[in-house]
């Protein structure tokens, strides 16, 4: 005896659902499941903070194993081998233009951040018309007012973390600037150890505000991956993909990498 098998239409609703999702078959119907769209949203941050955060515990270790190329190793080591020359010279004037150069760098960083959030922060007082675009978009999602604004929330937070990391880094180069200023003179008896153990600190302080700058611009990266997150979590979680191959390529395997450590 054949058993029958009946095919039951559901009407998806639109808000707030998201597309398709699958089908789950049972003996006697066939039902169309969809997962609320405020879920999708949150898979979608959930991957970029996982990649993000994977992404930079990766970055850390490879650069302090030191086996493979590294744009971090070997800043570390020239920043070691300034100090180093520094010490030997009696004339610095080079020396703090270049460290001031970079404290304006990331000062530039630090007020554009500002801008930014305060870009952000308007656009929250536009949510709907900002919904109203993206429902006109040719995708099978529909956004509430209420999502954009926990998307734009979601920015501002990420921003505001930029912020913090940029401006710390650009204290410990103040830092590094007083540590110039007391450095030993060529002039000077000093222990051959006391020399190693002052290289090696004032190194390590650039280095650290080196890799906070770096937090924050990789901040920055992910920032414009999330307005992809107002068009639809899926683009979002793509560009978020496509920010950390171009991360990896340029921290890895670009040209001014191989031309660091070809360099030493």
């Amino acid at each position: 005896m054949k058993v029958a098998q009946h095919n039951q239409l559901h009407l998806i609703l639109r808000e707030p659902m998201a597309p398709l999702i699958g089908i789950i078959s049972t003996t006697n119907h066939t039902e169309i499941a969809t997962v609320p769209a405020i879920y999708i949203d949150l898979i979608a941050l959930i991957y970029m903070l996982c990649v993000w955060l994977g992404y930079s515990i990766y970055a850390r270790r490879r650069a302090r194993r030191g086996q493979k190329t590294s744009l971090s190793h070997s800043m570390r080591l020239h920043r070691a081998l300034w100090v180093r020359k520094m010490l030997e010279r009696d004339n610095r004037v080079t020396d703090s233009s270049l460290l001031a150069s970079q404290e304006r760098v990331v000062g530039f960083f630090a007020s554009t951040t500002l801008i930014l959030l305060a870009a952000v922060f308007t656009a929250m007082s536009a949510s709907s018309l900002i919904a109203d675009m993206a429902n006109q978009l040719p995708f099978d999602l529909i956004q509430t007012t209420e999502q954009v604004q926990f998307k734009l929330v979601t920015i501002v937070t990420v921003l505001v973390y930029a912020f913090f990391m940029i401006t710390w880094s650009l204290r410990q180069y103040g830092f590094a600037a007083v540590m110039m200023g007391s450095a030993p003179t060529p002039n000077e008896t000093i222990d051959p150890e006391a020399k190693e153990r002052f290289i090696d600190a004032m190194a390590r302080l650039l280095d650290v505000a080196g890799h906070d700058n770096n937090k924050g611009l990789r901040a920055y990266y992910f920032c414009l991956a999330m307005v992809f997150w107002l068009i639809h979590p899926y683009i979002f979680m793509v560009m978020s993909t496509v920010t950390i191959m171009i991360l990896a390529q340029r921290e890895f395997y670009s040209k001014a990498v191989r031309s660091l450590e070809n360099s030493l």
